[in-house]
């Protein structure tokens, strides 16, 4: 696998970013009292990273073999892949099977993925973290 380019953004002054996620072992565990603002951002900046990846290696979508996005949400990846007009067959997700597995969730679906993947296939990951981060990377199958 080839790692064609990528680019991060940091969105720690956007929305409710500072409370979103919060991680208190001993008073609760893991929250995350704004879901629906991280929800939102999430599906706005997948998708505009994902753009800006493609446009900038003059990868039209149709030509775009598999897409896995971060697998926190079902509904941001189905709403991302929609606005993005991905094909269902090129989505790779294991959301259904593993749940949010967070920042491990792009690779563990590319490596289950990974027998799949041809030859000169282009493969976009796009992430959305719960710190309002957000990135995507485009790969080649070498």
């Amino acid at each position: 696998m080839e790692v064609l380019d990528m680019n991060t953004t940091g969105l720690g002054h956007i929305g409710k970013s500072i409370d979103a996620v919060c991680l208190k072992p001993n008073n609760g565990g893991l929250r995350m009292p704004f879901g629906r603002d991280v929800f939102q951002f999430a599906c706005i900046y997948m998708i505009q990273e994902t753009k800006k990846i493609l446009n900038r290696n003059n990868l039209p979508v149709n030509r775009l073999n598999y897409f896995i996005p971060h697998q926190a949400n079902s509904r941001i990846s189905d709403y991302v892949a929609k606005k993005l007009n991905i094909e269902s067959s090129c989505l790779l997700t294991n959301i259904e099977q593993h749940g949010n597995t967070g920042s491990a969730s792009t690779p563990i679906v590319l490596s289950q993925n990974w027998k799949k993947f041809k030859k000169n296939d282009s493969i976009v990951i796009s992430v959305f973290g719960g710190g309002y981060s957000s990135g995507a990377v485009l790969l080649k199958k070498l």
